[in-house]
């Protein structure tokens, strides 16, 4: 109730502000309105590529790789992956780990209840790796992600605790790449940057392709600008220490990664990127697949802003820079609703005869758009390297998909909340299983 009601109130509080600007403002002073606007998000946007610019530059000097803060900092590590039905990947993915250039971890598979063939599998790896831990869950546990992992939290006992999916491949190198960043006083979890395997194909894989190339961008902006960098779930390593501290995951939560997240900066936390540490994932070959996962997504993350808005806007608890940050990031939800109330507004007016005014909405919306699609490009040049004609229609073909499928996502997860009805359930996003020399391909390629 206390969300629909806040989301209910900012919503309206928002949209009338609009309202009144739209109708009462003159055109010429609309105008500066929106150029002022604009402005803010073009400044936002030069102060992320600046400042990875600079980061670069500074690495370039250095050498290939950011410099280890020290080399003898070798904590040990809990590996957990939890699973539900994953036998067509969990192999792949525990062999994976075995050969990673570190050894002091343990790897723990939390079974969700599987009823193929992973139980069968987990007990025949167990004899050739002694360090595999499997965590059987009993039928009738709490659902979701966070409490099969609040229940591998209480029986490990490293330092780090590193969440991974079920079908992610990651470097040899890997741990020694993010252990490095994560070592200092105060930093609770870092987050490696995540990659779709490169040769799956269709136009969907493609589009996710860029969609986490943005994501990384974005990351690794905010990670140099001091701001708030969000955990993703596979691929993050927190201290335990932290962990223990915010109480570990949150089982109400559907998205238990930026959930967490929050948690961790309220706590005084910080949360860290590093984008020359890959962890590799499978893309969502469906469509069915992709807007099931992001409507969890964006559900998922409406509510943890509506969950913590007042401690996140504490100074005495986040720094302007990071409040700073997550308001700007707030906009991907706002705006997308915004726009659908506004459409139905108009729409009504319209039909009933009465005076439109959709004109500030209208521009505010593409603006946002038009700086998106320069954000997106620029991603697409550094983090996928694309050809310049290639990265200019590429962008306007993945600016285009995530607007059709977006708006509506957000729309549907703002209704659902505030039509006072509790959380969607956590779904896992299924896994095809790719062959081991599409995975070493991937990787070779990167």
């Amino acid at each position: 109730m206390r969300n629909r009601i806040l989301l209910a109130g900012l919503t309206i509080a928002a949209w009338i502000a609009l309202k009144v600007i739209d109708v009462v403002i003159p055109w010429p002073a609309l105008i500066f309105l929106l150029c002022v606007t604009i402005a803010i998000m073009v400044a936002h946007s030069i102060w992320l590529l600046m400042a990875q610019r600079k980061w670069r530059k500074r690495i370039a000097k250095q050498g290939q790789q950011p410099p280890n803060e020290t080399d003898s900092w070798e904590p040990w590590v809990d590996i957990v992956i939890s699973a539900k039905n994953e036998s067509r990947v969990i192999e792949k993915t525990i062999r994976n780990f075995f050969e990673v250039d570190y050894s002091k971890f343990y790897l723990w598979i939390v079974d969700d209840c599987s009823d193929d063939a992973m139980p069968s599998i987990l007990q025949n790896l167990r004899q050739e790796f002694p360090r595999l831990k499997v965590i059987t869950r009993t039928p009738g546990s709490r659902p979701g992600k966070s409490a099969a992992l609040n229940e591998a939290l209480a029986v490990v006992r490293g330092e780090v605790v590193a969440v991974f999916d079920a079908d992610a491949f990651v470097e040899p190198d890997f741990f020694k790449k993010v252990l490095p960043v994560l070592q200092p006083d105060g930093i609770g979890a870092v987050q490696a940057q995540k990659r779709i395997y490169e040769n799956q194909s269709g136009f969907l894989v493609e589009c996710q392709a860029s969609e986490y190339a943005l994501d990384t961008y974005f990351q690794m902006g905010r990670d140099c600008i001091g701001g708030a960098v969000e955990l993703r779930g596979n691929g993050e390593l927190m201290k335990r220490e932290a962990l223990i501290d915010v109480g570990g995951w949150n089982n109400l939560s559907i998205t238990d990664d930026l959930d967490l997240t929050m948690r961790l900066l309220v706590a005084k936390w910080d949360v860290r990127f590093v984008p020359h540490a890959h962890v590799f994932e499978e893309a969502v070959p469906t469509v069915k697949g992709l807007l099931r996962q992001r409507k969890r997504w964006a559900e998922g993350s409406i509510r943890r802003y509506l969950d913590y808005i007042f401690p996140l806007n504490s100074p005495t608890r986040l720094s302007l820079v990071e409040r700073l940050d997550i308001l700007a990031f707030v906009s991907e939800f706002a705006v997308p609703a915004m726009m659908t109330l506004e459409i139905i507004s108009e729409t009504i007016s319209f039909l009933t005869g009465g005076e439109t005014h959709a004109r500030l909405l209208i521009l505010i919306a593409f603006s946002v758009s038009a700086i998106s699609a320069v954000n997106l490009f620029i991603a697409v040049r550094i983090y996928r390297k694309l050809p310049v004609f290639r990265a200019i229609v590429h962008t306007l073909e993945v600016n285009t998909y995530l607007y059709v499928h977006w708006v509506p996502v957000v729309t549907i997860s703002f209704l659902r909340i505030l039509s006072g009805r509790g959380a969607s359930k956590w779904h896992r996003t299924e896994h095809a299983g790719l062959s081991t020399e599409q995975v070493s391909l991937s990787t070779t390629s990167s």
